[in-house]
């Protein structure tokens, strides 16, 4: 506010100044003319009163000036320059002043004087005029009261421009300011300053916060890698060194590397040079001195050196340490950055490894000779189990064959004892027929009895026999289909019902009951007797190992899967088989009934059979006391035998 009052009243004064110095010179100039056509005037009509020397008349003109305020004298001179007639406005003694000979008007103290030719046709005289400055005065002062009271309203608007614009301006910008020196002195970026406005100044407060917003970001930043620095550097549990290759000593340094040197203090570390803490030899042979150079020119070009470097310390003492070696800084004045890893107890190691794989290596030399003899005999022994599972598989084949054998007996005892029963039966009344017809005693009745006994002995005999033929029919299909392994194409249900038919002498003697649903027309073309001798198998493992000595159902089901290939199920309601035998069933020689007669090859050759001789694959599913069921996903079109294996 000072300053723009002093401005403003400096411009205000300067300016009036310069108007009343102006207007000064055109009230006087105005003055002079003024004086001048009076003068002019006065003259004309006193040129008669002097060439006729008519005293009176010249006063007359004279006197009539005292009607203007401001002309004080007026002095009439004839042409010998004598006064010839005078005015004075105070009426006293006429008061003329000198002729000074100029037509220009005198500024002479407060009064100014104007000399006037008096011209008829020649020049007969000279009026001389004086006239007093006060209207000048007047006018002047009248200005300058103006100027006062203009520069007074002008410093007043100043003034409370100058407030207004403290409020709008300066304030904001005071209280900007304050914050400023706030932040300055106490180092709190956290206060912002107000944005009162959307003006200038508001944009200029809104800018200031944002200064201090990414100021205090970078505070945060500072701190941060202050921090992060601190961490990586000074409390770093490696030894970290600063180098200036330039002057060829340490220029900085954590708490580790003091220690690993065995130095006390920091200063003492950075006083020692890189051949202070080297050996004086590397583990090539080549001087540590010369072997340096290269690292430091490369680590300087801008690739970062990674080596094994012997150091020693204060003490004398040596140890082995991996050094990083990189470069930082400016491009005119490079620094390198050393880290070390202590590798002393490493390279021991790698020593003692050295050692114990030399030793190894002659152990590794002895033992493989020793295992590959121990290789041969198990190969040896390897060769005999394959021939010995040859020999029982195809043992385990011809107990299945010499079961369907005992089957057949079984089956054939029935429909052949029926028939000798009744042959007997009508051998003896034969015998009796001819006895009585020898001895002439046959009656009619007796022939008749023993026609019709012949009858009912035919026909039992006929059924039987022809029962004994589908028996041994069916069993002989079985058996070639056992023994030969032909492909043929079959009904899977009639192979299923013959294949059941010669296990029911073995079937009957248990409580169990075998249910087949297997629909017709399920048309295959495969091997019968692969396929017979797995459904035996599957069979006969539900009953013995599923079914055990509790009655039960064994379910055999099959069903197609689209038109490529056949699903046969194999189910029981027994025991289950734990989790922990499910991953090994189909192993050879796995089984449960170990010295009660289990082999442990029944699902190990059904496993083969499905996988091999019959292409499909083969599953199972069970739980402890729900039962097993066993998957068997066949094609309906086995693989040749080539593809098979």
């Amino acid at each position: 506010m000072l300053v723009i009052g002093t401005v403003v009243f400096f411009a205000i004064s300067t300016f009036g100044g310069l108007a009343l110095v102006s207007e000064q010179r055109a009230a006087r100039e105005t003055l002079s003319a003024e004086q001048g056509a009076l003068a002019a005037l006065v003259a004309n009509r006193s040129g008669a009163a002097l060439v006729f020397g008519d005293q009176a008349l010249a006063q007359e003109n004279l006197d009539a000036l005292g009607a203007v305020p401001h002309v004080q004298s007026a002095c009439l001179y004839d042409s010998a320059q004598q006064l010839f007639a005078g005015f004075s406005a105070e009426r006293a003694s006429t008061k003329c002043p000198e002729l000074h000979g100029q037509d220009a008007a005198l500024l002479n103290g407060d009064s100014l004087t104007v000399e006037v030719p008096v011209v008829l046709d020649d020049t007969v005289g000279t009026l001389v005029l004086m006239s007093s400055l006060q209207p000048l005065r007047e006018r002047l002062g009248e200005q300058a009261r103006t100027w006062a009271i203009t520069g007074t309203i002008g410093g007043a608007l100043a003034l409370l421009l100058a407030a207004l614009l403290e409020r709008l301006i300066s304030g904001p910008i005071r209280r900007v300011n304050a914050v400023a020196e706030s932040v300055s002195r106490g180092g709190d970026t956290g206060l912002r300053a107000p944005v009162e406005s959307r003006d200038e100044v508001g944009k200029l407060a809104d800018a200031f916060n944002r200064m201090l917003d990414r100021l205090d970001e970078q505070t945060q930043r500072l701190k941060l890698q202050a921090e992060y620095n601190e961490v990586l550097f000074q409390r770093s549990p490696l030894p970290v060194l600063v180098i200036d290759p330039a002057l060829g000593h340490c220029v900085d340094c954590n708490d580790a590397a003091v220690t690993i040197y065995g130095f006390s203090t920091r200063e003492e570390t950075l006083a020692t040079s890189a051949a202070d803490v080297s050996t004086e030899l590397q583990y090539d042979g080549t001087p540590s001195a010369e072997a340096i150079v290269p690292r430091v020119q490369a680590a300087l070009a801008g690739v970062p050196q990674v080596y094994d470097w012997r150091h020693r310390r204060l003490d004398g003492s040596e140890f082995d340490a991996e050094v990083h070696l990189a470069r930082f800084g400016p491009d005119e004045a490079p620094l390198l950055l050393t880290s070390l890893f202590d590798v002393t107890e490493r390279k021991q190691t790698a020593a003692q490894l050295t050692r114990l794989n030399e030793a190894l290596e002659t152990r590794v030399e002895e033992r493989t000779q020793q295992l590959a003899n121990s290789n041969r005999e198990l190969s040896d022994t390897i060769s005999r189990l394959q021939l010995a599972q040859g020999e029982l598989v195809r043992s385990e084949r011809l107990a299945s064959l010499g079961s369907l054998v005992a089957g057949v007996a079984h089956e054939l005892n029935t429909p052949l004892g029926s028939v000798l029963l009744v042959a007997t039966t009508l051998g003896d009344g034969l015998e009796d027929l001819r006895r009585q017809l020898e001895s002439g005693e046959l009656k009619r009745s007796a022939l008749q009895s023993f026609l019709a006994q012949q009858s009912e002995a035919q026909a039992l005999i006929v059924r039987n026999a022809r029962r004994a033929a589908e028996l041994i029919g069916r069993f002989k299909q079985v058996a070639v289909d056992q023994t030969s392994e032909q492909r043929r194409r079959f009904d899977l249900g009639e192979v299923v019902n013959e294949v059941l038919g010669t296990l029911q002498p073995r079937i009957r003697k248990t409580p169990h009951q075998v249910i087949v649903e297997v629909p017709d027309g399920l048309q295959m073309d495969s091997y019968p007797g692969p396929l017979g001798q797995v459904i035996t198998n599957l069979v006969l493992n539900a009953i013995i190992h599923g079914l055990q000595d509790d009655a039960g159902v064994v379910r055999v089901i099959a069903r197609a899967v689209g038109d490529t290939d056949i699903e046969l199920q194999v189910c029981d309601n027994g025991v289950g088989i734990p989790a922990e035998n499910l991953p090994r069933i189909f192993d050879p020689f796995f089984t449960t009934k170990l010295g009660e007669g289990g082999s442990g090859l029944g699902l190990h050759i059904v496993y083969s059979l499905v996988q091999r001789s019959l292409g499909g694959q083969i599953g199972v599913d069970s739980k402890v006391g729900q039962g097993a069921q066993f998957f068997v996903r066949l094609p309906r079109s086995a693989p040749q035998a080539e593809q098979a294996e």
